[in-house]
């Protein structure tokens, strides 16, 4: 029987910081240095893999399944494709959703096993661990479910996207397996039958928006979450444009300043002025309802006025080391505050809901697509959205957006006739 030459790499979330700091324990090392790869590019791949994950052990649930799909995909990686991360592209996504469905019998342990144990003064590789985990008897082999399959993908996407803004991949992956693919396939690793914005339906927004105000009002701790969720969905914004990002080489702070009152013949109203994908600056329109939500968080943050003033340099969301909050900072609010929601309906027994809310908690994205999606089925003119969005054109907001034939068409299908 062949043998199983993988290992685990990143210890417990109250562990991780150390083990960071050792640079990896030494039986880590010494398993990567055996390794036939160059071990300057090992060393690389397990440095940045600390820095992504130490982002997220304040998150239990978020960081053990973060952990265990990318300490499962180097495994991969590095002895099966032989591969370093700089050479993650299409075909490697591929093989290894393949790989996912039915791994090896060598990879799947029959119950879980901790990673690591203590050894005189040191933690060591536990020859117990698998990537792989089936409680069922270990006659049946194990095969990967739908919805473990779509949680590697969510995973592993957060993941790239962090290695292209360290620039060791230049594109994501994913975007290139879309690209090849030609047609839809049964088994195919994307497939969508239809096309379908990434969005929370309205009840699932309207329970997170009333889980998070909730908690906000019995604890002040979450009025960032609050403010962070709303302002995110209202204006249709990507993280990148409420965070703090180098423009033309300098950071980019987001300030109150950014607000503005504006008077027409109409009356007056607000805009919010962001710099969006390529730097490029647009101007969004603040609905009246968000107003409220702007003068509470300034009244949480000790402001002189209930609205911004043309020279209020104060940064939006502010840091406790100053300056303002970055790119990670704000998705992980964003996460926590749907987790809220996610607790919320386990409690009240709704675990099918709470699981399928899970899955997709670290979405930040989908605050903006069910913003624009909602604004749309309200009846905005589209060409609006699509400037508010920052799209090149209405022609492709409506391409990613309206899916009322679609709908329609669903709808009347229901009530045919047996």
């Amino acid at each position: 029987m062949a043998k199983f030459k993988g290992f685990p790499i990143f210890d417990t979330a109250d562990r991780l910081s150390e083990q960071a700091d050792q640079n990896g324990y030494t039986d880590v090392v010494s398993r990567l240095s055996k390794l036939p790869l160059k071990y300057e590019l090992l060393e690389r791949d397990l440095t940045l893999s600390f820095q992504y994950l130490l982002d997220y052990t304040g998150t239990a649930g978020t960081y053990n399944r973060f952990r265990g799909e990318i300490q499962r995909f180097l495994n991969y990686l590095w002895i099966i494709a032989g591969r370093t991360l700089d050479q993650v592209d299409a075909e490697v996504i591929e093989y290894y959703f393949q790989f996912l469905r039915t791994p090896p019998g060598t990879w799947v342990a029959p119950n879980i096993a901790p990673g690591f144990s203590d050894h005189a003064i040191q933690r060591v590789v536990n020859p117990k661990w698998r990537p792989f985990t089936s409680q069922r008897s270990q006659g049946k082999t194990y095969s990967a479910s739908p919805a473990s399959i779509k949680s590697s993908r969510v995973a592993l996407s957060s993941y790239f996207r962090f290695l292209m803004v360290r620039r060791v991949l230049l594109e994501d992956p994913f975007l290139q397996v879309r690209k090849r693919e030609t047609k839809a396939t049964s088994g195919a690793l994307l497939e969508q039958a239809e096309p379908s914005v990434r969005r929370y339906t309205n009840w699932q927004w309207s329970y997170i928006r009333e889980t998070i105000e909730s908690a906000a009002n019995q604890n002040a701790k979450y009025e960032r979450h609050l403010f962070v969720v709303i302002t995110m969905k209202s204006l249709f914004l990507r993280v990148s444009e409420l965070a703090v990002r180098p423009i033309e080489g300098e950071p980019r702070l987001p300030t109150f300043k950014d607000f503005k009152n504006n008077v027409s013949k109409a009356g007056a109203y607000w805009t919010f002025y962001v710099f969006g994908k390529g730097n490029k600056g647009r101007t969004i329109t603040c609905p009246d309802a968000y107003m409220t939500y702007l003068k509470r968080w300034r009244q949480h943050l000790n402001c002189d006025t209930h609205l911004p003033l043309p020279n209020d340099s104060r940064p939006i969301l502010p840091s406790k080391r100053g300056g303002g909050l970055g790119a990670r900072q704000v998705e992980r609010t964003c996460e926590e505050a749907v987790m809220l929601a996610v607790k919320r309906m386990s409690d009240e027994g709704l675990q099918s809901e709470s699981d399928q809310l899970k899955t997709i908690a670290s979405e930040t994205h989908y605050l903006r697509h069910t913003g624009a999606s909602q604004a749309i089925e309200a009846g905005a003119d589209i060409r609006h959205v699509s400037e508010e969005l920052g799209h090149a054109s209405a022609a492709f907001t409506e391409q990613v957006y309206v899916n009322a034939d679609q709908d329609r068409r669903r709808a009347a299908g229901q009530q045919r006739s047996i």
